[in-house]
C-alpha cells in the first residue's frame, strides 16, 4: 500500500442538527485513528461561557485566551438553547467566523501536523474560513421530517419542537448556505455512513493498491487492510485457470457451428490487441468474418488500418455503423453528458463528476432506461455497442463474438464454495425466442500477457503508429473519450480510464509502470465532447 501526503489539515463537518456531524466525526477516527476529534462545543462555546464576565475585549484575545484554557475541565455544561444564544453573542461581539479562528489557532498551537476532525461547528462564515486555510468542508443534508424525527428523540422534544429547533438553527447560522461551498455533500438519509466516511476519507489520504494502479481517490475503490483494492482482493483470493479451461473447450465447440460463410466474428480496430487477436482465431480454425463499430466518433484511421490488418490475414472485413443501435433514452443521455462537460470547472462541478461517476457503474447496461450524464465515455458506448453485437452476430448467422479485451468477461459467486469464478464468455440473450450469442475475452480466455502478444505482432510485421504507444488510455483511439479526458481527470483527481487499466494490471497483462505511463500521457485535443458529438450525429 502506497501512502501519499494528506491533502487536507483536517475536516470540518457542518449540517443541521439531527444531520449526523458527530456520528460521522467518530465513524472517521474509527477508520483513521491518527486524527484527533474537535467538538466545536466543548473546544470554544463552553470555555467561553465559563469565563464570559472576563472574556478579552478584541477577537486574538479571545482567541488566545480559549487557547490557554483549552484542556482545561469545565465542570458546568450550558444548555442547548444557551450554546445556542452564546454562539450568537461571539458572533455579534468578535467576527462571524471567530470559532472557526479559534480552533485553528488551537490546532496550530497545541498540536501541530495532527490531523484534526471537527464537528459540532455552525455558521457560514466558519465554513468559508475552514475551506480558506486549508480544511476539508462536509456538508450533511437530511430532509426536514427526518432532522425533526432524529432532533426529537435525542432531545426529548415533541416533533413540533424539533421542528421550530431546526428552523430557528436556520435562522441564526444560515447552514444549508455551507452546501455551496462545501467539498463534499451528503445526504444522509439516503447514503449510507459507510460510503460517506469512505469518499471523505479518498479525499483526505490518497493510497494507492500495492498491486495496481486503483487508489482511494477513486470513490468506487476500497483499499483493504492488505494493501490491496477490493478488486485485486477478490481475484487473488478467487482467480481458477479451471473454469477458464472448460470456457476454452466450449468456444472450440462453436467452430463451424455458423449459418452461413462465417462462425465466428472478431471486432477489430487494427490496434495490437485485435490484431493479436484476430490472428490466433483464425489459427484455432474458426472462419471469422473481421469487423469494426462505427460509432462516427472513432479517428478516421481506425478503419483503414483495420482493413489492411484483416486483408494481410486473408480475413474478410466489413465496417458497420453502430448508430442504428441507439435508443433515444441513449441518445438524451449522450446529450446530458455534453451538458455536464460543458460546464465550468468549479467545487460544486467536482462534486456533481464524482456523483455522476458513481451513478454510472449502476446505469450502463444495455437493457437500463435511466437517463443520466456519464462521467466516463465507455460506460455510455457500451449501452449501444452491446446491443450492435447481439444484432450483427444474429445478422450474419454466428453465435460468438471474439473481442481483444485483457479481462475477465464476468463475475459471478458459486452456490455452494461462495467462490467468486472470473470468465472469459458472457452470454448475451436479450430474447427468449432467438438464440444467444456469447462474447469472448480472447487474451483473458488464454491468459495472454503483452508479451505473448508482442510476439505475434512482430510475426506479422506490425508496428506502433507514428505518434502512439505500444499501450494507452482509451482516448487513443475514441474521440468521445479524448474531448472527456482532461475535464475528467481534473473533476476527478484519477485518470478515467484507470480502472480499465487496473484490471489489465490485476490480471497480470501489463505491469502497474507499464499502466502508470500509459495515464500519465496527456491527449490533448481542441474539440469539446458536444462538437464530437454533434459531428457525429447523435446529438
Amino acid at each position: 500500500m502506497t501512502r501519499q501526503k494528506m491533502k487536507y489539515k483536517g475536516i470540518a463537518v457542518f449540517g443541521a442538527p439531527g444531520s449526523g456531524k458527530t456520528t460521522i466525526a467518530k465513524l472517521f477516527l474509527i477508520s483513521f485513528p491518527r486524527a484527533k476529534h474537535i467538538e466545536a462545543f466543548d473546544t470554544v462555546i463552553n470555555p467561553a461561557a465559563s469565563i464570559k464576565e472576563r472574556l478579552p475585549e478584541n477577537e486574538n484575545g479571545f482567541i488566545q485566551q480559549i487557547n490557554k484554557i483549552f484542556g482545561t475541565k469545565i465542570d458546568k455544561k450550558i444548555s442547548r438553547e444557551k450554546a445556542r444564544n452564546f454562539f450568537s453573542y461571539l458572533k455579534n461581539r468578535y467576527s462571524s467566523a471567530v470559532i472557526a479562528k479559534t480552533i485553528i489557532n488551537i490546532h496550530q498551537e497545541r498540536f501541530p501536523g495532527k490531523f484534526i476532525v471537527i464537528a459540532g461547528i455552525r455558521g457560514y462564515r466558519n465554513s468559508t474560513f475552514f475551506k480558506k486555510n486549508g480544511y476539508l468542508v462536509v456538508y450533511l443534508k437530511t430532509p426536514d421530517k427526518h432532522l425533526s424525527a432524529r432532533v426529537s428523540k435525542r432531545e426529548s422534544f415533541s416533533q413540533k419542537d424539533a421542528e421550530k429547533e431546526r428552523q430557528i438553527e436556520e435562522r441564526l447560522f444560515s447552514t444549508n448556505k455551507v452546501e455551496k461551498i462545501a467539498h463534499l455533500s451528503f445526504n444522509t438519509a439516503v447514503t449510507k455512513q459507510k460510503e460517506i466516511v469512505a469518499q471523505i476519507r479518498a479525499l483526505v489520504e490518497v493510497v494507492e493498491c500495492k498491486k495496481c494502479v486503483n487508489t482511494s481517490t477513486n470513490l468506487s475503490n476500497t483499499i483493504g487492510k492488505s494493501g490491496l483494492c477490493d478488486v485485486c482482493e477478490r481475484y487473488v483470493k478467487n482467480f481458477s485457470k479451471t473454469p477458464l479451461l472448460k470456457e476454452l473447450k466450449f468456444l472450440l465447440s462453436l467452430k463451424n457451428s455458423g449459418k452461413g460463410k462465417y462462425d465466428a466474428m472478431v471486432g477489430i480496430s487494427g490496434g495490437k490487441d485485435s490484431t493479436a487477436t484476430l490472428y490466433e482465431t483464425k489459427s484455432m480454425g474458426f472462419t471469422p468474418l473481421a469487423f469494426s463499430l462505427d460509432t462516427h466518433y472513432y479517428p478516421k484511421h481506425i478503419f483503414p488500418r483495420a482493413k489492411q490488418v484483416a486483408k494481410r490475414l486473408s480475413v474478410d472485413y466489413e465496417k458497420i455503423d453502430a448508430r442504428k443501435y441507439m435508443r433515444p433514452v441513449d441518445r438524451a443521455c449522450f446529450k446530458k453528458t455534453a451538458d455536464l462537460y460543458a460546464e465550468h470547472d468549479s467545487l460544486e462541478l467536482k462534486e456533481k463528476f464524482r456523483k455522476w461517476y458513481v451513478e454510472g457503474r449502476r446505469h450502463y447496461s444495455i437493457k437500463c432506461q435511466h437517463t443520466i450524464p456519464f462521467v466516463r465515455t465507455c460506460q455510455l458506448c457500451r449501452r449501444l455497442i452491446v446491443r450492435a453485437y447481439y444484432g450483427e452476430a444474429q445478422k450474419h448467422g454466428v453465435n460468438v463474438i471474439i473481442l481483444g479485451i485483457n479481462e475477465w468477461a464476468g463475475l459471478s459467486q458459486d452456490s455452494e464454495s461462495k467462490k467468486f469464478v472470473f470468465s472469459a464468455i458472457r452470454k448475451l440473450q436479450p430474447f427468449k425466442n432467438k438464440p444467444p450469442v456469447y462474447i469472448v475475452h480472447l487474451p483473458f480466455l488464454l491468459q495472454r500477457k503483452i508479451k505473448d502478444t508482442g510476439k505475434i505482432l512482430r510475426k506479422l510485421g506490425w508496428k506502433i503508429p507514428r505518434g502512439e504507444r505500444l499501450i494507452e488510455s482509451n482516448a487513443n483511439s475514441c474521440l468521445f473519450a479524448k474531448a472527456a479526458e482532461n475535464k475528467a481527470r481534473r473533476m476527478l483527481g484519477f485518470h478515467p480510464d484507470a480502472t480499465r487499466l487496473a484490471r489489465e494490471v490485476t490480471v497480470g497483462f501489463i505491469s502497474k509502470k507499464q499502466a502508470r505511463l500509459a495515464l500519465e500521457k496527456i491527449h490533448n485535443y481542441n474539440k469539446s465532447v458536444r462538437q464530437v458529438l454533434k459531428e457525429a450525429e447523435i446529438i
